[in-house]
């Protein structure tokens, strides 16, 4: 006569907790695993706009309002600021040109100047173009922090002054641009908005296909943070230009 086999709960239990234990190790296995695939799969960082427009507010109204528009209209991707430091700081980092509008009042606020530093900075690792315009003040007059800027860094806090000076006096040696008295301010714009269109174009056409990215239907998509982001390069480019802050100091 066969006979019937009961077991214990003593033995069910552990071999309860042993099945639930080994299914929980493979959940963590197998999530474990699709996290990485898709950290290894994700895309590369874009430039969400193609220019940053740091501006003060004496020319908002009148000059930066008509370039703003003169811009869109081009169809590039520009960034309308917000009244939010972090969001302001996050945008330059986002934006493949900078264009630094300097006028009269740009030295007169701390913000104005600490999104100059900034827009260095994304220079100085991401390779960012960077674009003075001079509207109303000579280049001379920014590069030697003379007159209202002058006044600006000498009631600026001690801590902030130096990276100002050194930003001030570098921007504003590169190329730019700078509205005579003589001249129309409409012309103007339309130059500077050619000028940023043709950089694109032309940084465009550099980077493909190695710095964009390739969807599937064979179209070039947006471009990509340069390849000076990695750790190597990012060291050169620090290096590079670690000579030229001691140097203002």
């Amino acid at each position: 006569m066969a006979r019937s086999f009961t077991p214990s709960l003593s033995v069910l239990v552990p071999l309860l907790f042993l099945s639930l234990d080994s299914a929980l190790q493979l959940g963590l296995s197998v999530g474990t695993m699709a996290h990485s695939v898709g950290q290894e799969n994700s895309p590369a960082l874009t430039y969400e706009y193609q220019v940053f427009v740091s501006f003060s507010e004496d020319t908002h109204k009148n000059f930066t309002c008509h370039l703003f528009v003169a811009l869109e209209r081009k169809g590039i991707r520009v960034y309308r600021t917000e009244f939010i430091r972090t969001e302001l700081m996050k945008a330059i980092e986002k934006s493949r040109i900078a264009v630094v509008m300097f006028s009269k009042n740009y030295g007169n606020s701390d913000g104005y100047l600490d999104e100059l530093v900034k827009i260095m900075e994304c220079k100085r690792l991401f390779n960012q173009r960077v674009i003075p315009i001079f509207y109303d003040v000579s280049p001379s007059e920014v590069r030697k922090q003379e007159g209202n800027f002058a006044e600006a860094l000498r009631n600026g806090p001690e801590d902030k002054v130096n990276s100002w000076k050194v930003a001030l006096t570098y921007v504003a040696s590169l190329a730019g641009s700078h509205l005579n008295p003589y001249r129309l301010e409409s012309e103007f714009i339309e130059e500077i908005v050619e000028n940023i269109w043709t950089m694109l174009n032309e940084e465009e056409s550099a980077s493909a296909p190695s710095r964009r990215q390739i969807d599937v239907s064979g179209q070039h998509s947006e471009p990509i943070i340069s390849p000076q982001n990695d750790a190597s390069s990012r060291h050169n480019v620090i290096s590079e230009w670690t000579p030229f802050f001691f140097f203002f100091k």
